[in-house]
């Protein structure tokens, strides 16, 4: 069996610890990769970051800022890091890849300039094979995977790796699944921040379970149309990486995008929102890049153009809501 004993992370973000700290059980060394020098020998010094908790890093995790001898060590790279600064990062570390590299996306977002997933993105910009290109996601709120609540994820791999790298990810309390269909994992990743708002402003005004649990339902079928146009199966939708993580993120008050959501329900302008949260929200840049790709495939998504004109066009949610509800009576 093929054993992996060194993984690069690129992020020393919450994220990228969590990860790191669920990798340490299984892996001999993890290694961190930070942006810079200071950044680097702070966290070496420290051990820890701040963000909505402390997120401490385990001793035998080391942490540098030196790309070349991290990646030409490391056997597989994951990727931690908000999906605006995919590409800074990749061209930080693309020279010193090797073809036969594997890198793991754990990004849930699309790469803004190009509007490629981070798959496809990584295809385009360097030279690693498509069968070494993997993505991981699900229902995956890092808090609660830090403290070592019960989780699960879907890493999407080629057969070829799917056994030998989903077991270093497995723990007491944290299952990794696999499956082929790593594009259909990354746009069930992608959306669910997107619905995440809606849920939000559902939740905000009280509108009940009834309300959020048909929202939740008509976002799936919105899902399942967008991937499929990406090339994902439908099946896929409906397991951890689709519905479980749109459940989670729906539910979870805390998440930055459903959080968002409530402040805009309240009257809060997006600026000032985003002022608030003080964090990456990655619905936001999602919903208009997936805007701009369906208006150009004419594809009819109701809901995602309304969270659009809430977010974008100055839209009160409330009259989002209600020209959801006013459309034409419809089949299931």
């Amino acid at each position: 069996m093929m054993s992996f004993n060194n993984i690069g992370i690129i992020g020393s973000t919450s994220w990228g610890i969590t990860l790191a700290n669920v990798l340490i059980n299984n892996v001999e060394n993890v290694h961190i990769l930070a942006r810079n020098q200071k950044e680097a020998q702070n966290l070496n010094k420290e051990r820890q970051i701040v963000r909505n908790k402390i997120y401490k890093l385990h001793q035998n995790i080391s942490v540098s800022d030196n790309y070349e001898k991290t990646i030409s060590s490391s056997e597989i790279i994951l990727l931690a890091v908000p999906s605006y600064s995919v590409a800074k990062n990749i061209s930080k570390f693309k020279e010193h890849l090797s073809k036969d590299k594997i890198i793991v996306s754990a990004v849930k977002g699309f790469e803004y300039n190009s509007k490629k997933t981070i798959s496809q993105y990584l295809l385009q910009e360097t030279n690693i094979d498509k069968k070494n290109i993997g993505v991981l996601s699900g229902p995956n709120i890092s808090s609660e995977i830090y403290d070592g609540l019960p989780a699960t994820t879907v890493l999407g791999i080629n057969e070829e790796y799917e056994e030998n790298i989903r077991i270093i990810f497995n723990t007491d309390t944290f299952r990794a699944y696999s499956s082929n269909d790593i594009i259909g994992i990354e746009i069930g990743g992608i959306l669910k921040n997107i619905f995440a708002i809606g849920a939000g402003i559902i939740s905000e005004y009280n509108f009940g379970t009834n309300a959020m649990a048909s929202y939740i339902t008509r976002s799936m079928i919105e899902i399942k149309k967008i991937s499929v146009l990406f090339g994902g199966m439908e099946l896929t939708n409906y397991g951890n990486s689709g519905l479980g993580d749109l459940i989670t993120t729906c539910f979870n008050n805390k998440s930055r995008n459903n959080q968002l959501g409530q402040l805009l329900a309240k009257g809060i302008a997006l600026s000032d929102a985003k002022e608030k949260i003080n964090g990456v929200i990655e619905g936001v840049y999602s919903t208009e890049i997936i805007k701009s790709i369906l208006d150009k495939e004419n594809v009819e998504t109701p809901i995602i153009d309304q969270i659009y004109n809430v977010l974008f066009m100055n839209k009160n949610p409330i009259e989002g809501i209600n020209d959801l509800m006013s459309r034409d009576f419809t089949t299931e």
